[in-house]
């Protein structure tokens, strides 16, 4: 009896290893079916309010919701790419959601060495693309033009003797300066149709986790007479919002809702400029529930499909004027129906 007890038990020892050898256990969390997806966040981290928090509650979402399993990876330096990408697809995750211009590299390369591991990246798109990678882009310019006319609007009712708006903005690179160049033309669009000479000031830091340092320019353009800032570049942007929360100005959030996630600042924003990195995620990950994989194209955020966007006026909801509220309407259907040029 004792032999057959040791026999029983080394073969379930061995079909183990056997199994084991055979291929990776499942992630911890996940079950069999699931798509695994994993996302390597930029240097930001997923409590950043904004950028990678708002991409990881897609992802989480898609997790609830979807026959889907996703986790995350911080990267705490540009050097962690290439090898967070890798821990995922050594795990055979089936797909890799990278977020950031920044790591358009390390995507690239990985997506050459994993050919059998789907990809998507936030805020790039290759030229030629890229059979196994989906680019996921968003046309904030769309949403930052009409953002400009009303902080311009807005500084005009406030300070009509000198009215200026001012930005604190990560790195200077293309999915910030799109922002940056759709808030300008917005500014523009409003001294011209009211006949005004609103001015727009700004710096670009240099760097997206740098909070007191966008305090530090913050407090430096409230200084020159700036009266809402748009922070426009994750942890450091925030910072120029709290500098103008201290010194009783206005600002304008980023990528979400930012009422909902700066609880200290949330009563000084007029709105926030919106980028459905969340939605346009969750969208990637349902494709790929569904074998529709976009693998090679291009999602592009738009204020048609609602991939960008305006917040509400939140606590201002009344102190916006009628006209005002009616020219933002008319601005994003002239967007859409191509009636406008937002300078991008």
């Amino acid at each position: 009896m004792r032999k057959n007890v040791c026999f029983v038990m080394v073969t379930v020892i061995l079909l183990s290893t056997l199994l084991t050898a055979c291929g990776p256990s499942l992630p911890e969390g996940c079950e069999k079916g699931d798509v695994k997806v994993g996302m390597v966040s930029d240097v930001g981290g997923v409590d950043d309010a904004s950028f990678n928090q708002n991409t990881w509650d897609g992802l989480a979402r898609a997790d609830e919701e979807l026959n889907a399993c996703a986790k995350f990876i911080e990267s705490q330096a540009q050097a962690d790419y290439e090898k967070n990408i890798t821990e995922f697809a050594e795990q055979d995750y089936d797909l890799i959601i990278t977020v950031g211009f920044l790591l358009g590299d390390a995507t690239a390369k990985m997506a050459e060495q994993y050919p059998d591991v789907k990809f998507g990246i936030v805020d790039f798109a290759y030229d030629p693309p890229i059979d196994n990678v989906q680019g996921i882009v968003f046309n904030t310019d769309e949403a930052a033009f009409p953002i400009g006319y009303l902080a311009a609007a807005w500084a005009d009712m406030q300070d009509p003797g000198d009215p200026q708006v001012g930005y604190v903005a990560g790195m200077d690179i293309p999915p910030v300066t799109i922002f940056i160049v759709g808030y300008q033309s917005g500014v523009d669009y409003y001294n011209q149709q009211k006949g005004k000479n609103v001015q727009v000031k700004g710096v670009y830091v240099g760097d997206f986790e740098a909070p007191d340092e966008g305090k530090t320019q913050g407090n430096s353009l409230i200084d020159e007479g700036v009266d809402v800032i748009f922070g426009v570049g994750g942890k450091t942007g925030n910072g120029g919002l709290t500098a103008a929360k201290e010194r009783g100005k206005w600002g304008i959030g980023v990528d979400v809702d930012q009422y909902n996630t700066l609880p200290n600042e949330k009563d000084i924003l007029i709105s926030s400029c919106l980028k459905r990195l969340d939605n346009a995620v969750y969208a990637v990950v349902e494709a790929t529930t569904k074998d529709e994989f976009g693998g090679g194209g291009v999602y592009v955020g738009t204020l048609a499909n609602g991939g960008v966007g305006m917040a509400p006026f939140h606590d201002f909801e009344d102190q916006i004027p009628d006209d005002i509220k009616a020219d933002l309407e008319a601005i994003q259907q002239g967007i859409i129906d191509g009636t406008i040029d937002t300078g991008w």
